[in-house]
C-alpha cells in the first residue's frame, strides 16, 4: 500500500511538473505579444507624422497594450496581488478559500450526488452482469477460492482458541441443557406406538436378551446379581442359588422364546400399555420431568461431557487446518464451484440480475438520502487541510494555462478596437 501511494505522490508530481510547464509556455506567449506591442508602438511612435499609416499602428499597439495589461491584471488578481500591491479586490482565491470549499461542497452536493443521477449511473453500469461474466471467468473464480482459504486459514489461525473454547462449551451446554428431555421422549414413545413399532422393539430386545442369557460368560455376572438382589449371606444358600442358576436362566429362556413365538401373549399387550403409560408420564407427571431433568443436568455438567465438549473446537479447527494446508483444500474447490455457479446464474437468468441490480439500486439511493449532507463537509474540511498559496497553486495550475488566452485575445481585441476608433475618429 504504501508503494503505491508513493506511485501516485510521484504521478501527481509529474502531473503538476508538466502542467507548470504548459501554463509557463502561454505565460510567455502572452508576454511576448505585450512586448511586440510596445516595440510596435514606440517604432510607430518615433515615425509619427510621416506616413498617416503610422497613426494607425500607433493606435493599434497603444490599445493592444492596454488590453494586454487590463487582462494580465484581470488573470493575476484571481490568484494573487499583482506586483505584489494589495489592491482591493484582488487575490480573490486564495482569500476565498472557505467560501470556494463551501460553494463547491453544496454545488457538487446539489447537483452530482443526487439519488437519481447516482442510481442511474448504477443502473447503466449493470452491475449484476458484469459481476456474473467476471466471477464465470475461471481465473477469477480460482482466485476467490484461493483468498477465501487463506483468510479462514488466518482467522482460525488467529483466534485465541482457549476463548473460543470456552464460549463453544457454555454455547453447547446451555443448548443441550435447554432441551425437553421428557417431552423428546414422550414424543418418541408416542411415534413408536402410532406406527406400531412397539412389538419390533419389544422382539430386538428379547433378542438381545437371549443372546447374552446364552453367553455363558455372562452366568457368573448373573448370578452375582441375584445374590447382591437376595441378600444372601449364607453359604449354604450361595450353594442353593448358585446350583439353581442354570435352571433359573433356562427357564427364562424358555420364557424369552415363547414371547417371541406367540403374536398374542400378554407381555406384548402389555408392554404397550407400559409405554403409553410411560409417555404420558414423561409429558405430564412432574415428579418423572424433575427427575429427568436433575439426570439431565448432572449428565451435562459432568467431567466426561464437559471434556468432550471442550474439545469440539480442537477437533474442528484442527482438520479444518489439515485441509487448508493441503494441496487441494476443500474450502477452495467448494467456493470456487460456487462462484462460477453464481456467474452462470447472474449472466444466464435475466430475473436474477434484475433482482440483484435492483437491490444494488435500492442500497446506492438509501446510501445517497443518508450520507448525502456529509458532501459539504467533506469538501470543506478537505480544501480547509490546503494553505491559501496551495489552493491558488492548485487551481492555476488547472485552469492557468487557458486563461492565458484571456490575455492574448485582450491584446488583440484591444488593439483592434484601438484600430477601429482610430479610423471612426479620423474618418468622421
Amino acid at each position: 500500500m504504501k508503494r503505491e501511494n508513493d506511485i501516485v505522490q510521484q504521478l501527481d508530481v509529474a502531473e503538476n511538473t508538466f502542467r507548470r510547464s504548459r501554463l509557463r509556455a502561454m505565460q510567455r506567449v502572452a508576454l511576448g505579444l505585450l512586448l511586440a506591442a510596445m516595440v510596435l508602438f514606440a517604432l510607430a511612435r518615433s515615425r509619427h507624422g510621416r506616413h498617416p499609416a503610422w497613426g494607425y499602428l500607433e493606435a493599434f499597439a497603444e490599445a493592444a497594450m492596454v488590453g494586454a495589461i487590463a487582462d494580465w491584471f484581470a488573470v493575476v488578481a484571481l490568484f494573487r496581488h499583482p506586483l505584489g500591491i494589495p489592491v482591493w479586490h484582488t487575490a480573490i482565491i486564495p482569500n476565498s478559500k472557505d467560501s470556494i470549499g463551501k460553494s463547491l461542497g453544496s454545488f457538487v452536493e446539489n447537483h452530482f450526488i443526487t439519488e437519481d443521477g447516482i442510481v442511474g449511473r448504477v443502473r447503466q453500469a449493470n452491475v449484476a452482469m458484469r459481476l456474473g461474466e467476471w466471477l464465470l471467468h475461471p481465473v477469477n473464480a480460482k482466485q476467490v477460492g484461493c483468498s477465501a482459504t487463506s483468510l479462514v486459514r488466518q482467522v482460525l489461525q488467529g483466534l485465541d482458541d482457549e476463548q473460543v473454547r470456552n464460549m463453544i462449551r457454555e454455547l453447547a451446554t446451555n443448548e443441550l441443557l435447554k432441551l425437553d428431555l421428557s417431552a423428546l421422549a414422550g414424543g418418541g414413545m408416542d411415534a413408536l406406538l402410532a406406527e406400531g413399532k412397539q412389538q419390533e422393539l419389544l422382539d430386538a430386545l428379547l433378542g438381545r436378551l437371549a443372546g447374552w442369557l446364552a453367553n455363558e460368560d455372562n452366568h457368573e455376572t448373573i448370578g452375582d446379581f441375584l445374590l447382591r438382589s437376595l441378600n444372601v449371606e449364607n453359604g449354604f444358600v450361595k450353594n442353593l442359588v448358585q446350583g439353581y442358576m442354570p435352571k433359573a436362566i433356562e427357564s427364562l429362556q424358555e420364557q424369552i422364546a415363547e414371547v417371541q413365538r406367540s403374536g398374542e401373549h400378554p407381555l406384548r399387550a402389555q408392554v404397550g400399555i407400559w409405554i403409553a403409560d410411560s409417555a404420558l408420564h414423561l409429558k405430564a407427571d412432574p415428579a418423572w420431568k424433575d427427575a429427568i431433568a436433575r439426570y439431565q443436568r448432572q449428565t451435562v455438567r459432568s467431567d466426561s461431557v464437559q471434556n468432550a465438549l471442550n474439545g469440539l473446537w480442537d477437533v474442528f479447527r484442527d482438520r479444518m487446518l489439515a485441509d487448508l494446508q493441503g494441496t487441494s483444500p476443500a474450502l477452495a474447490s467448494a467456493t470456487q464451484s460456487l462462484v462460477e455457479r453464481t456467474g452462470r446464474v447472474l449472466v444466464s437468468d435475466p430475473a436474477a440480475r434484475e433482482w440483484l441490480n435492483s437491490a444494488v439500486e435500492s442500497v446506492s439511493r438509501n446510501l445517497v438520502q443518508r450520507h448525502r449532507g456529509e458532501v459539504t463537509p467533506f469538501i470543506e474540511e478537505q480544501l480547509a487541510k490546503w494553505t491559501k498559496e496551495e489552493m491558488s497553486d492548485r487551481i492555476e495550475l488547472a485552469i492557468g494555462r487557458d486563461l492565458q488566452f484571456i490575455r492574448i485575445n485582450g491584446t488583440l481585441v484591444g488593439g483592434l478596437v484601438g484600430l477601429l476608433i482610430h479610423v471612426v475618429t479620423t474618418v468622421f
